[in-house]
């Protein structure tokens, strides 16, 4: 039986990316933080786990190159929201703490709202409120 799901990402660099997901929220991992080597995170109240590895380290357990994000993405990574402020609110962080904006915040069929960003090294992540009351029967 699964007990626990990891994400692991590459990354360019460590510290960065540690910042950056600090800035948006995420909660760190206390087992990790020190580690200079990764890093690791805590996402939603199931404690889903990111794992952040540098780009050689991953290859080495991946067995595979390591994909160019300028170029196209091998997964989207979407959270929930709580609120359409919660969502408004998540873009100004990931804003202000470097990443990019792909799709801003706005309504999609009536019923959710959500945005889109890339973290420092490409990977894309959606954030979404969906209002379970206006969601076609």
């Amino acid at each position: 039986m699964i007990q626990q799901v990891w994400l692991n990402l590459p990354v360019k660099d460590i510290e960065k990316s540690k910042i950056f997901f600090r800035a948006i929220g995420f909660k760190e991992n206390p087992m990790h933080k020190n580690d200079k080597h990764l890093g690791s995170f805590f996402i939603g109240e199931n404690k889903f786990v990111l794992m952040l590895f540098p780009e050689e380290t991953f290859k080495t357990f991946s067995g595979n190159a390591i994909s160019d994000t300028t170029k196209g993405n091998e997964v989207l990574i979407n959270f929930d929201a709580e609120s359409m402020e919660e969502v408004d609110a998540m873009a100004e962080k990931v804003r202000k703490a470097g990443g990019k904006i792909y799709a801003e915040p706005c309504e999609s069929q009536g019923w959710m709202y959500a945005f889109g960003f890339e973290d420092l090294d490409g990977h894309r992540w959606c954030m979404l409120y969906m209002d379970m009351a206006k969601m076609p029967k």
